[in-house]
């Protein structure tokens, strides 16, 4: 099914793809990171299918962007994405997050703005004291590395486990650990059209920091 978000054109695999095949939830946030990138580089850790990527150069103007994920089939899908809108300069990486984030690291490599959106990390109760956690606060001291002084964040949690306060802690930890400071403007989650229940405050899964690094 082809999809129109913010003017963007997208495919979506219903079949195959995580979840619904498209996060939706992300809608607003892609919109608000295109006002924010015209002319700078930009590097968008687990691509997925693109939306980020495709945000930030269509409509935010961003001069260069590097879009990557682990996931191959989602490449494929991401590439087809910019096809569609006859999108150019997006180089689309094919590997694990934390292998490019450490390689980049040793080659001085930065960019002006990095956006973080892994797959959920925590998926049940029994893993907050485990792997998952760290995993994000590796992952974001990892990525935080790799912005240019007075760059910008955006750091993305969709594991419902983890509220705001903990999600924040875990990302302002792996900053620190890495010599780094955030200065947080902004606080945001999925779009209106996902509310939460009074009873399943876990409904509010998804998680956004904004920040600059420094």
């Amino acid at each position: 099914v082809r999809v129109r978000e913010n003017g963007i054109r997208f495919e979506v695999n219903f079949a195959e793809g995580h979840k619904t095949g498209f996060f939706c939830d992300q809608r607003d946030n892609r919109r608000k990171l295109a006002t924010m990138v015209a002319g700078q580089r930009v590097l968008d850790m687990c691509c997925y299918t693109g939306g980020f990527a495709l945000s930030a150069k269509l409509t935010g103007g961003a001069a260069e962007v590097t879009a990557v994920d682990l996931d191959e089939k989602a490449i494929e899908q991401a590439k087809q994405n910019a096809n569609l809108n006859v999108c150019r300069g997006i180089d689309w990486v094919h590997t694990d997050a934390f292998t490019y984030a450490r390689t980049m690291i040793r080659n001085g490599t930065q960019w002006d703005a990095v956006v973080l959106d892994p797959p959920k990390l925590v998926h049940s109760r029994d893993e907050m004291e485990d792997d998952g956690r760290k995993k994000y606060e590796d992952l974001n001291g990892l990525a935080i590395q790799l912005v240019k002084p007075g760059g910008l964040f955006v750091s993305c949690s969709c594991s419902g486990l983890i509220d705001d306060a903990e999600f924040e802690r875990l990302v302002i930890k792996g900053a620190h650990r890495n010599g780094r400071r955030l200065q947080f403007f902004d606080r945001t989650g999925a779009a209106p059209d996902h509310p939460v229940m009074s009873n399943c405050l876990e409904s509010r899964y998804l998680k956004v920091l904004w920040g600059r690094v420094f």
